[in-house]
């Protein structure tokens, strides 16, 4: 069988017809995560060696394993802001102590497990959103097995976050969480919208077979609003990258990567650059207009029909 795209390891590089992405700013990889996380160890580690102490010193004032000064100064484990207020304590540079928390903060701000990141509740973090979308004129989303959050109803959003309390934790703020996403809704009045989907994000059994239809009734209205283009990927569409997950581009300057067990939050140039190509890329062979509501129709028929 030939591919549309060719992929190449030892080139370092996927080749996805016009387009060429490097492996190594691939998402998963979190290379300029682990980057900052290295960046700050050594300076941790420059700390501690200008003290005049060695790591095993160190840990034993501390009262921490060996291995823990060695981990962080690596790169390896992220260290806490206590840690660090201890290191810089036992290290007499608490001058230093602001710098390096801030630094901690921008490494966290990145990747944010969702436990931590939801431990407000999840309207916390749609209000946080709202805040981000806010203030910018231009948003582009891809999801590939929910409908999206912009574009939910009350009754799909409450599933929504059901899982999330479930799965991790979340305290149960689930009405204000509802409220809060549909308050997130009103950029798709002030800002040009651009969300493309799977149709398969249309079939999965994400809700309730009711819920699912009224949603997918609500969808098929969005495609009229005037400054939202909506596309839908066809379930036998030819794709030029594979999907792995949805993603949030705002302007041209931040992505929000949504994993199973964190989201991301990507700033890099590079890492844009990537986001912006895959989109476009998968945008292309999205449909569009009546092609786009005639395959919501016809998912709605489809569960209609089930027994």
């Amino acid at each position: 069988m030939i591919l549309p795209w060719s992929l190449s390891i030892a080139a370092g590089s996927i080749s996805l017809g016009p387009y060429r992405l490097l492996v190594t700013n691939l998402p998963h990889v979190s290379s300029n995560i682990r980057q900052a996380r290295e960046t700050l160890g050594l300076k941790l580690r420059e700390i501690r060696l200008d003290a005049g102490l060695s790591g095993k010193e160190l840990a034993k004032q501390a009262g921490w394993q060996a291995s823990k000064v060695s981990k962080i100064e690596l790169g390896k484990q992220t260290p806490t802001d206590s840690d660090i207020r201890l290191w810089v304590k036992l290290a007499d540079a608490s001058d230093k102590e602001r710098d390096l928390i801030a630094e901690l903060r921008s490494l966290e701000s990145k990747y944010m497990e969702w436990k931590r990141r939801l431990h407000a509740g999840v309207k916390n973090r749609q209000e946080e959103i709202r805040q981000l979308e806010s203030q910018v004129t231009r948003i582009r989303a891809f999801q590939c097995s929910v409908i999206p959050g912009l574009l939910q109803i009350p009754p799909y959003i409450r599933e929504r976050f059901k899982q999330s309390v479930k799965t991790w934790g979340a305290p149960d703020d689930i009405e204000e969480g509802i409220r809060a996403r549909l308050r997130r809704q009103d950029v798709l009045y002030v800002a040009d919208t651009h969300i493309v989907m799977t149709e398969a994000a249309l079939r999965y059994g994400t809700a309730p077979k009711e819920i699912l239809i009224e949603q997918l009734d609500r969808l098929s209205v969005a495609t009229s609003l005037p400054r939202l283009k909506l596309g839908i990927i066809p379930l036998r569409a030819s794709y030029p990258v594979t999907p792995l997950h949805g993603f949030h581009i705002l302007e041209d300057h931040t992505v929000l990567v949504e994993t199973l067990a964190a989201e991301l939050t990507l700033m890099q140039p590079s890492e844009i650059e990537l986001y912006v190509k895959v989109f476009d890329a998968l945008a292309e062979i999205a449909l569009y207009g009546q092609s786009a509501r005639r395959i919501i129709t016809k998912a709605i028929a489809d569960l209609s029909a089930e027994g």
